[in-house]
């Protein structure tokens, strides 16, 4: 049965307006966004089928054959290189009965099931099917039957996939960030082996919250994010049309970092400016992928949804060649991923705590602060997704008035 948006759902998108705007009027999304799974059932068309969803880095399979899975929402996918270097992203589910074809990661020259031996390249086209030419000739078996593919694009070395086989390019959505990260030489650094935190009992949206907004940083991350204190945060214009939501922070001193002394645990990305140097770059493209640009280093993190409260949360770190090639990096790399890891824990520890409260029946629309612009301008993003399904969809609702002037602009 097709998906069809109940009342409530609808109830809540009528609602979204005073979170629309970058204004002291401003207020939060109303609760139900995080804590209903109607509203979530909602998202998962909306949002996750229609949107560019960042799966890892191409270094995570560098060879051909290499391989590995991953699971967003109920889809179970695996993410391939070919015998071409080609990059893919194709169901994991045999098109015979349904059993998974891979899990895990390896490298391998095809996916064969184990339940009946069909078999697929590491495209996802169907190969072999044994016995089935007494049923379809396998020319036409191939053809209805191959693993289905999704739509694909490498930004930056990230893998993006999207279920959308009409979705427009991602690249030029991310323009603005694009050029920040240009002298950071992403393609080029190598990522260190990813830490998952599994079970983080939060709706995904509070995880990309608390990673953009910087008014909480002198408060929560008190001590170890004093040398870039929320004063010194700067923000961007969104735009309707834009992909990432972003913002600086300057630093108190040059060559700041995540250190016991707040200094940078190794030296600066040659290629950068001095200026680049005197802050970190924080952004989002969403709705499964935040960065951080800094000065030495380069962190990512993938936020995998698991229901209306509940995330996969993975995290890396990358480095240039150079700096890995140190006598002493991994000693040095160890002392920087414990202090980016003493951050994650003390946002995983919050957003926890944000989920509960936003259960209570008491919890309010709460007001934004100046500090927290980038929050409204995730909002946009996100009910540009809500309307543009409904509309596409052919289901009435009138949208707010801020939403209706950014698209007017756009």
């Amino acid at each position: 049965m097709a998906y069809k948006p109940n009342e409530e759902v609808l109830g809540v998108i009528s609602q979204l307006g005073p979170s629309l705007i970058e204004s002291k009027e401003a207020r939060s999304l109303p609760a139900e966004c995080y804590t209903s799974p109607s509203f979530f059932e909602f998202e998962k068309e909306a949002v996750f089928a229609r949107s560019w969803l960042c799966v890892g880095r191409q270094e995570m399979i560098p060879n051909a054959g290499d391989y590995f899975t991953i699971k967003i929402n109920e889809d179970p996918l695996i993410v391939s290189r070919d015998s071409k270097m080609n990059i893919h992203v194709i169901s994991a589910v045999c098109q015979h009965r349904g059993h998974l074809v891979a899990e895990g990661s390896g490298n391998c020259k095809n996916f064969r099931c184990p339940l009946h031996w069909w078999t697929y390249g590491l495209d996802g086209e169907l190969v072999s099917a044994p016995e089935m030419i007494r049923i379809e000739p396998f020319d036409i078996l191939r053809h209805d039957h191959s693993l289905p593919g999704l739509k694909t694009e490498i930004w930056n070395g990230f893998i993006f996939c999207n279920f959308d086989p009409d979705a427009a390019p991602l690249a030029p959505t991310l323009t603005k960030l694009d050029e920040e990260m240009a002298n950071y030489r992403v393609n080029d650094l190598v990522s260190m082996p990813f830490v998952d935190i599994d079970d983080c009992r939060w709706n995904w949206k509070i995880m990309i919250e608390s990673s953009i907004e910087p008014y909480h940083t002198n408060y929560l991350h008190k001590g170890p994010h004093d040398f870039a204190p929320s004063q010194l945060a700067g923000f961007i214009d969104y735009e309707d049309g834009d992909g990432q939501i972003m913002h600086p922070t300057g630093f108190t001193h040059i060559d700041a970092g995540f250190s016991p002394e707040m200094k940078a645990n190794f030296p600066a990305i040659s290629t950068l400016t001095d200026e680049q140097r005197q802050r970190m770059t924080i952004a989002t493209v969403p709705p499964m992928l935040t960065l951080g640009l800094m000065p030495d280093q380069v962190f990512w993190n993938i936020i995998l949804p698991q229901g209306h409260d509940g995330i996969l949360f993975r995290s890396g770190l990358m480095y240039p060649p150079e700096t890995v090639a140190l006598p002493d990096f991994e000693e040095r790399y160890k002392l920087a991923n414990d202090s980016i890891q003493e951050i994650n824990e003390q946002d995983l520890a919050a957003n926890a705590s944000l989920q509960k409260g936003l259960s209570s029946r008491l919890a309010s629309r709460g007001r934004y602060a100046a500090l927290e612009r980038t929050l409204p301008q995730l909002n946009k993003w996100l009910a540009k997704k809500y309307y543009g399904y409904l509309e596409d969809k052919g289901i009435e609702l009138e949208p707010p008035k801020a939403f209706a002037e950014a698209k007017a602009k756009g």
